[in-house]
């Protein structure tokens, strides 16, 4: 006599439920296609191609990558889709680190790809494509990105979905929801995408049908639209004086050697030249500066160390008539260094500087090697980074009123080169009292990619998104100055000579984003999490599940 063991499904009662299921599974052939054309349109989103649509686009393509019966599957996809991203946007890495740590960096950045695939998938399978699903995957692809933004050894936001958004109307809603904030919306417009090309394609058993997908899809656009009239918070400008003339030096150099990553002859004489030049143009155009920023590197070594270089930088300032804020490296001991901003006054001649500010946030194998020891059994190019860079301590900001003594004079915020990506490190400058945010960048060890025009979107993006006017001073471009609006006041092209020189906004309001810190990120993320255990709390199944042949197969007894 033939019987069916007790709670397993007959091979008919099981394709019952299969048919019964919400949602149709992604055929593999069309799952791969998937991941690979989402990697390269999350890649085109970002400068410089700056198809920014194309986001959202990515994100579904993602997740209806990862709806398959195969969680390994699954996990193929997601690695295809970040590897597609990853590595071609960090392709900068190769000229400072060469091929192999490049590689390194965005197999390391594509796992977090594979992280949020299996989390997306995990809630779909269980929850289908409805409205509470919908969110909790747009905070889990949130909760993804500032893991990987913070985490290991202080992450790397590249990629950050912002940042895609610098020509975007939805950076409107920046000062608002912050960064954490616009990759929610983003994922919520890739959900609400796939929701719609499901259904229009039949792809959905249950729920919306047919012409019903229009309607996810009009509410995305929708939602497009209304960001184009979403007003800026309001943001007072001090009392007394609402902007500071600042002047940008970019100097220019020859290309960096990538065998030695050596800082080639001339760098400091032609910045000041630039300076020279710049102080001369303003007191043609009758215009008063009130700061000049040299790029970070600038002055090849620290020059408190050489008498003449700093009697020609006080000299400097003294003829700008203006605090000259310039960048530099400090060896400490015998293997660290600190990456420095030092502000040079006429009356530092002497070497003796009223402020200096210390990078806080050195990036890990740019520059410094965590577990070096380790790493360098996997590749002697750790060695390339002969100095391990130290974090500093303090937030860096300015107060030029108490070190110039006029009163009329503005708190500045100091960051150096990546810092800039980070929305903790712009946040707390903004809340110790910035009026304007100064970035000091060395693109030339990027070369030719597109590192430099990357970086400078960033800048804008933050600008909005902090309330504060920054100003993007590079080595060798781009340089720019974006105001609190994001309009652009001033700027001067990749591995172009020249300088920036604009009457620049001060502001003193704190945006709501600001305001809020992490916890916009924290809620956000806290949402996918409650979401994701929740999905996992159930025993139903919008995807049909891998076929278990062994436990289908009828068992027959006597």
């Amino acid at each position: 006599m033939t019987a069916t063991r007790s709670g397993v499904r007959s091979p008919a009662r099981r394709r019952d439920a299969e048919h019964a299921a919400e949602l149709v599974p992604t055929p593999w052939p069309i799952a791969l296609l998937c991941g690979v054309a989402g990697g390269v349109a999350c890649l085109v989103a970002f400068p410089p191609y700056g198809l920014w649509p194309l986001l959202p686009v990515s994100v579904a393509l993602l997740v209806a990558g990862v709806m398959v019966r195969s969680a390994a599957l699954a996990v193929l996809v997601s690695l295809l889709w970040g590897l597609a991203f990853f590595v071609p946007l960090t392709v900068w890495a190769n000229t400072y680190a060469g091929a192999m740590p490049w590689i390194a960096l965005g197999i390391f950045e594509s796992l977090s790809a594979v992280l949020f695939g299996l989390l997306a998938r995990t809630v779909i399978v269980r929850r289908g494509l409805r409205a509470s699903s919908c969110l909790v995957v747009a905070a889990l692809w949130t909760g993804v990105e500032l893991l990987r933004s913070h985490a290991p050894w202080g992450g790397l936001p590249w990629g950050t979905s912002a940042y895609a958004l610098s020509e975007s109307p939805l950076l409107n809603l920046g000062p608002w929801i912050g960064t954490a904030g616009l990759a929610l919306v983003v994922g919520i417009l890739g959900m609400l995408l796939l929701h719609g090309v499901l259904a229009l394609t039949g792809r959905t058993r249950r729920g919306l049908r047919g012409v019903a997908g229009v309607w996810p899809l009009s509410l995305a656009v929708g939602l497009v639209l209304v960001t184009v009239v979403v007003p800026l918070p309001q943001n007072r400008a001090p009392e007394g004086r609402s902007s500071m003339t600042i002047a940008g030096i970019q100097g220019n150099m020859d290309p960096i050697d990538p065998a030695t990553l050596t800082m080639p002859d001339g760098v400091y004489e032609n910045h000041l030249q630039v300076t020279r030049d710049t102080i001369t143009t303003a007191e043609e155009k009758g215009e008063q500066l009130e700061l000049v920023v040299w790029p970070e590197d600038s002055t090849e070594y620290d020059p408190r160390q050489d008498p003449v270089r700093s009697a020609q930088l006080a000299q400097a300032s003294a003829d700008a008539g203006a605090p000259l804020l310039v960048g530099t490296q400090t060896l400490v001991g015998d293997h660290e260094r600190l990456n420095n901003s030092l502000l040079y006054t006429a009356d530092s001649a002497d070497g003796d500087v009223p402020y200096t500010y210390a990078k806080r946030h050195p990036v890990p194998f740019g520059e410094y090697i965590p577990a070096r020891s380790f790493f360098r059994t996997l590749t002697n190019k750790v060695d390339l980074v002969g100095y391990d860079m130290l974090p500093g301590q303090e937030v860096g900001v300015m107060d030029l009123a108490s070190i110039t003594g006029d009163e009329d004079s503005a708190k500045v915020g100091v960051l150096i080169c990546f810092e800039i990506a980070y929305d903790n490190l712009v946040q707390d400058t903004v809340r110790d009292g910035a009026e304007v945010i100064v970035v000091q960048s060395n693109t030339a060890l990027f070369g030719d990619s597109d590192e430099s025009i990357q970086q400078l979107a960033q800048a804008k993006v933050m600008a909005v998104v902090s309330g504060r006017s920054v100003v993007h001073v590079a080595t060798v471009g781009e340089s720019a100055i974006f105001s609190p609006e994001g309009r652009q006041l001033s700027s001067v092209g990749h591995w172009e000579q020249g300088a920036l020189l604009a009457e620049v906004p001060l502001r003193t309001g704190i945006t709501p984003a600001v305001a809020a810190g992490p916890w916009i990120g924290i809620g956000i993320s806290a949402i996918g999490l409650i979401g994701l255990l929740g999905a996992l709390g159930t025993r139903r199944r919008a995807l049909p599940t891998p076929r278990r042949r062994d436990r289908d197969r009828p068992r027959t007894r006597s």
